[in-house]
């Protein structure tokens, strides 16, 4: 019992230890990922400022005032076929 009780409180206070710095690790890490989304949204909202205020968004071209000279896509045949009438066919 007298040479037990010192080994215990050892790997005790080792386990402890270990947990603690586990722990700190773990939530370092936590407001890391925390701060990288507060950083993201706010880049986010920043690109959505500077895109508004510039006048160019995604589905606007505007800045390209010459795109009525490109020649129009051609479609294909497969594009003319209506996807709703297409079904499978069982072969008895």
């Amino acid at each position: 019992m007298k040479f037990i009780l010192p080994k215990l409180l050892g790997i005790t206070l080792l386990a402890g230890a270990a947990v603690f710095i586990l722990s700190m690790i773990f939530k370092l890490l936590f407001a890391g990922l925390i701060l990288a989304a507060i950083g993201t949204f706010i880049a986010k909202m920043i690109g959505k400022k500077r895109s508004q205020t510039m006048g160019y968004e995604k589905n606007s071209n505007a800045f390209l005032s010459y795109q009525q000279s490109f020649p129009k896509k051609e479609e294909t045949m497969y594009a003319q076929v209506r996807k709703e009438n297409l079904a499978i066919i069982p072969i008895r």
